[in-house]
């Protein structure tokens, strides 16, 4: 039967903290959270008592306890911890129970990376003849963009599947963080090859094209955000490219996609959050989409960076 329970909650900090275990009481028939006391950080939650453990198993995934009289928080869950952001990992990668369709994902973007790096082989055999110096010249930017390309179209559709639920300052972070990062990353990729000025207009493209389109679902504010982090990424990829051409570029360049696409995982995370796992009905994304965007975003970066105009110093 249900009944009111009223518990001290660890880990509950503002109106935000209020929101996710709302959401995520209410994913229980006939749960909702009756009130919030954020002086004393108590809630009143009517459910049964057999909803209450699934409840509170949910919660704690997402870093909130809820204590019974007696009971002591547990160590390892609070804000920041990196246990939580391990967990969230584990089951990305496993495909465990409430992370089977972030998993599928997961699959889309490692067989279109493959299938990209077999096109990638095809055309440097077929069209270049197996020439050393272009795999000198182009064989780690092209890699690089190919991992880049397909990680940003990972956290676009993670964070787009949940469109209809993103606050605006939900909307607004994920604009501008896949804005900033795809548009930093193509910005000095093609900068590195094809110097400041393609490789601005490049970055810019890239990263305002897709921060757009992943802020816009809460409005004009998120399109905003998403356009902005394209617009200065693009152009500051470039310019760094370009300073460091004759100064340890390559392993500079390694070194910035690594820690973007570190970022880039911290958005799944804030998204996994914020709003939890992704429901079958939720899940609109096919294999094909994801892999025919990621070719053509692809392709597109690939060309210009072998066949675009070029300044004076740039690799090769």
């Amino acid at each position: 039967m249900a009944s009111e329970h009223v518990l001290k909650v660890e880990g509950m900090h503002c109106e935000s903290c209020e929101k996710i275990i709302s959401r995520t009481v209410a994913k229980h028939e006939g749960a909702h959270v009756k009130g919030f006391d954020l002086q004393e950080n108590k809630v009143r939650i009517f459910c049964s008592d057999e909803q209450l453990p699934k409840i509170k198993k949910e919660l704690l995934a997402k870093g909130y306890q809820l204590l019974l009289p007696g009971d002591e928080a547990q160590q390892g869950y609070e804000a920041g911890s990196l246990s939580r952001v391990m967990e969230f990992a584990s089951g990305l990668i496993s495909g465990k129970e409430g992370f089977v369709y972030e998993h599928k994902l997961l699959q889309y973007a490692i067989i279109s990376l493959i299938l990209i790096f077999a096109a990638q082989l095809a055309i440097y055999f077929v069209v270049f003849g197996g020439e050393a110096s272009f795999l000198r010249t182009y064989g780690s930017i092209l890699s690089l963009s190919a991992l880049s390309v397909v990680a940003v179209i990972f956290a676009f559709y993670h964070a787009r599947i949940f469109r209809k639920q993103t606050s605006c300052m939900t909307g607004m972070m994920t604009g501008m963080t896949v804005g900033m990062m795809g548009g930093f990353m193509i910005g000095a990729f093609i900068g590195a090859t094809n110097g400041m000025f393609i490789g601005s207009l490049a970055g810019m493209a890239f990263g305002m094209f897709l921060g757009f389109e992943a802020g816009r679902c809460c409005g004009v504010m998120g399109g905003m955000e998403g356009l902005m982090g394209g617009l200065m990424a693009g152009t500051m990829g470039a310019m760094l490219s370009v300073m460091m051409v004759y100064d340890n570029l390559m392993p500079f360049l390694y070194i910035l996609s690594g820690v973007c696409l570190a970022i880039l995982g911290g958005l799944a995370y804030m998204i996994y959050k914020e709003y939890g796992s992704i429901e079958q009905e939720q899940f609109d994304v096919s294999a094909a989409k994801f892999l025919f965007y990621s070719l053509i975003l692809y392709l597109a970066v690939a060309a210009l960076a072998i066949f675009g105009p070029k300044a004076n110093v740039v690799l090769g």
